[in-house]
């Protein structure tokens, strides 16, 4: 039986007679190199991520065009939530249903990291802030659909600054100050969601730029797309 994770894409002519694409690079070497310098980071690691983003990402990996993998960052994480990532090894199937009726099988090996944002487990948002800071950071994207850019109370993240955010987007704002207090390090901010006005970011990360610093608030207008 086809198992998929790291181990059992060893059997890999198992998986390429019953029909399935398998990832065409090092894996082992992506995450490494992921560590070391990583470049791409994306909010909302649904289906809609790993059929499209995951999936370009594992392309170019294929040609040699890119190094290192993308880093996923869930919302929030659970034991189930954590669970279905590390049976798998960050690996998932695409299937791709043609025009003309035939099916085509791909396992998507492009996730190098999986990180959750809101996590109670300190550490998870220590290596955030190491990712952000990191010179080597291109781009950060988001599909979280259209309500994702809502925002609720962020009353006590603006009033306690970056350094105590605990909302979502207060997070991520604190994440981009932090990116920015490291030397103004330039970064792609990509709205990929297919909604109205996606390139506008929530209220709640003007409000910090604008309070942290007037410089800032121009890094922030130039980081985003």
């Amino acid at each position: 039986m086809l198992q998929l994770n790291d181990s059992g894409l060893r059997g890999a002519a198992a998986w390429r007679a019953a029909g399935y694409t398998l990832p065409g690079f090092d894996r082992a070497a992506m995450r490494a190199e992921t560590k070391r310098n990583p470049q791409w980071v994306h909010f909302g690691a649904g289906n809609i991520f790993k059929a499209f983003q995951a999936n370009c990402a594992q392309k170019l990996l294929n040609e040699g065009l890119l190094q290192s993998g993308i880093i996923a960052v869930e919302r929030s994480d659970s034991p189930e939530k954590r669970a279905s990532y590390d049976a798998h090894d960050n690996l998932t199937v695409l299937v791709t249903l043609k025009a003309d009726g035939s099916v085509e099988k791909t396992v998507i090996g492009s996730i190098a990291e999986v990180r959750y944002l809101l996590s109670a487990d300190e550490s998870e948002y220590a290596r955030l802030l190491e990712i952000f800071t990191a010179p080597s950071l291109q781009m950060v994207s988001f599909t979280i659909t259209e309500k994702g850019y809502r925002v609720g109370d962020a009353t006590a993240d603006l009033r306690g600054g970056p350094g105590e955010a605990t909302s979502y987007w207060g997070r991520i704002a604190a994440l981009l100050y932090a990116r920015f207090k490291a030397g103004k390090l330039p970064l792609a901010m990509v709205s990929m969601d297919n909604c109205s006005q996606n390139g506008d970011m929530p209220p709640t990360l003007w409000a910090f730029a604008r309070g942290c610093s007037p410089s800032f608030l121009g890094w922030y207008r130039s980081a985003r797309r």
